[in-house]
């Protein structure tokens, strides 16, 4: 099997994949509108703060941008729209008007159980690859594959050792953690349904129901996992565990499934059958520029720069000159650091 056939069989999981999760994906272009158009289409929010904060600024902007971005609850979502409406008009105008995707969890679906408002999958993604990015196409592609192929049988291996269990260990360590010190009342309207009150702050009340898996917050249909009000009613019932009531999207039996299917090894690219398609493709001409090649990206607007450290001076203890040079130290010493030198 040639390095052809392995990326299209890996395509054709991949596409169907994505047909599975049907409106969960996201997408950062109008190209991939256009290939799942039934798709839900998101937005990153870094890259809508990135180009939002070039043209408006101020505190109440930063407040609630975020905060509407990371509210479950519609009416949520509009307290902190309705604040931002009023002291920046002009804000949420262009935000209607440029970015008409999906960028507030209190507008994504309850398919996919993906609740995600930025895009680090796919930076932690290139990344990983970063080191490989310089090779050849198909050194590049035989690359990945070997990559993907060593991290999926890292994986079957870890769901082999899993048995017996029913949710991922570490989605039940974060949900115990998270069940602890809850500063919430529960008031039981059956054995399945309690109206869970926020104690101080601002008191908002949400009705949790476990037959349903729901809870009016909407944290719970979007992520998949119990929120804080059903952690809280699912702690105070006596014969209750968390694990039964997380999504089976978090399950074991989906993660052996995920990374159940075989990568097939290949042999090296030497040895692979020659193809004629009735055409040579040459390498491309490439212009020599001056300087060393770049290897890191153009950084954006918005990341964080180096400080630059300074000099600590060993005479005085202080920083910004070298010891040679400074005019607070004993001579005698400088003298004498200088005879060694």
């Amino acid at each position: 099997m040639d390095l052809v056939d392995v990326i299209a069989k890996i395509g054709h999981r991949i596409t169907k994949w994505v047909g599975h999760m049907h409106r969960c994906w996201s997408s950062s272009n109008d190209r991939g509108e256009r290939v799942f158009p039934e798709a839900e289409h998101r937005e990153c929010m870094f890259h809508l703060v990135t180009n939002f904060k070039k043209k408006f600024h101020g505190k109440v902007v930063d407040d609630h941008l975020w905060a509407a971005a990371y509210s479950w609850n519609p009416y949520i979502f509009e307290k902190n729209w309705a604040a931002m409406d009023i002291a920046k008009p002009a804000a949420t105008a262009y935000l209607r008007r440029w970015h008409t995707r999906l960028w507030s969890r209190s507008q994504f679906s309850t398919i996919c159980k993906l609740d995600y408002v930025t895009n680090n999958l796919a930076e932690s993604f290139k990344n990983w690859i970063k080191h490989h990015k310089s090779l050849n196409l198909d050194d590049l592609m035989d690359k990945l594959r070997q990559m993907i192929m060593i991290m999926w049988n890292r994986r079957r291996k870890v769901a082999k050792k899993l048995a017996g269990l029913l949710i991922l260990p570490h989605i039940i360590k974060k949900l115990n953690a998270k069940s602890r010190e809850l500063n919430l009342e529960v008031v039981e309207s059956s054995e399945e349904v309690a109206e869970v009150t926020q104690l101080g702050g601002s008191g908002f009340r949400f009705v949790v129901n476990l037959h349903d898996n729901t809870c009016s917050c909407r944290q719970w249909q979007v992520s998949g996992l119990p929120c804080k009000h059903a952690l809280a009613f699912i702690t105070s019932l006596v014969n209750a565990h968390i694990q039964n009531y997380v999504d089976s999207y978090y399950s074991i039996d989906k993660f052996r499934a995920a990374y159940g299917q075989l990568i097939p090894a290949m042999c090296d690219k030497t040895q692979w059958p020659e193809s004629n398609h009735g055409f040579f493709m040459h390498p491309p001409l490439l212009k020599a520029t001056a300087g060393r090649p770049k290897t890191e990206r153009y950084k954006g607007c918005s990341d964080k720069k180096r400080k630059k450290g300074k000099h600590l001076c060993p005479i005085c203890k202080e920083y910004g000159h070298h010891w040679h040079k400074c005019k607070k130290g004993n001579p005698e010493d400088i003298a004498a650091m200088m005879a060694v030198r």
